[in-house]
């Protein structure tokens, strides 16, 4: 965990052997299969922040290619694929091309790529960005499911409602350092976990897609300053983010402040469709 610039991402890559490391040494799975870093990356599945397809292909035609990538033969592929998209509530799309995806249909298509080879760890970078609260829970119980099957996930994320639902263990950073670390429960308790709000809108934007911005002094360091946009807003309102046709907000004190956020959100000249 950490914001943005925190050096996140980057540690996902050392660990996935994307990035070399520039000082010390790094031991995966005790060792046994450090000698080749072909084997080592074939026992990974990544689940990058941003859909990475081939458009004109569909779900399955993307889901072969990287199949193929890790050495597995298309006829086994192919039902590990079939299976995969079942559990992900993707089975209807398996033969449409994923330039008619949603945003959400593109992201659980990731998390299918990453698995289709039975990895026995998985590197997941913001994975709940941008998902609806169904695309959501289907990510949470696709990562119990493998986590019970002996699957390692390393997960980077700023959402400590995210983290308390996944995680055994959180590691924070900030600037590239590690400032602490334990049990979800321990840490999370220590810097404080918040409510995720998610609000379907119509109107003009409120702040810029994808940015995130600080809404009181007490908010997570390092985000920009308010848009005036928004007024009246509690101080228990951490942050507002914009995605396209929502805003997510992040509350200290719960579900309480709804009242008084969507008096906000109109004020703005916004429709709310939906909390």
């Amino acid at each position: 965990m950490g914001p943005n610039g925190s050096g996140k991402s980057t540690l996902l890559r050392l660990v996935s052997t994307e990035l070399p490391s520039p000082l010390g040494s790094l031991t995966l799975f005790d060792g046994v299969h450090g000698r080749s870093l072909r084997e080592v990356r074939r026992r990974i599945g990544i689940v990058q922040d941003t859909p990475v397809h081939v458009d004109d292909l569909t779900g399955m035609e993307n889901g072969l290619l990287f199949a193929e990538f890790y050495g597995l033969p298309s006829g086994e592929s192919a039902k590990a694929l079939e299976a995969l998209f079942t559990s992900l509530d993707l089975d209807d799309a398996l033969q449409v091309p994923t330039r008619e995806y949603s945003y959400g249909m593109k992201k659980k298509l990731l998390v299918a790529q990453a698995l289709v080879h039975d990895p026995k760890m998985l590197i997941l970078d913001e994975p709940a960005l941008g998902l609806d609260p169904p695309s959501r829970e289907t990510l949470l119980r696709i990562l119990k499911e493998r986590s019970q099957k002996g699957v390692c996930s390393l997960l980077a994320t700023n959402e400590p409602a995210l983290a308390q639902a996944t995680a055994t263990a959180v590691v924070l950073l900030h600037e590239g350092e590690v400032v602490a670390h334990g049990s979800s429960s321990e840490l999370l308790a220590k810097v404080g976990g918040a409510t995720r709000i998610e609000v379907h809108v119509t109107g003009p934007p409120v702040v810029a897609p994808g940015q995130k911005y600080k809404t009181n002094t007490s908010a997570t360091a390092g985000l920009p300053a308010t848009t005036s946009d928004l007024e009246g807003l509690p101080a228990d309102i951490l942050s507002i983010q914009r995605l396209p046709g929502r805003l997510i907000a992040e509350s200290s004190s719960g579900p309480d402040v709804i009242p008084q956020l969507a008096s906000a959100i109109l004020g703005a000249g916004m429709n709310i469709q939906r909390i």
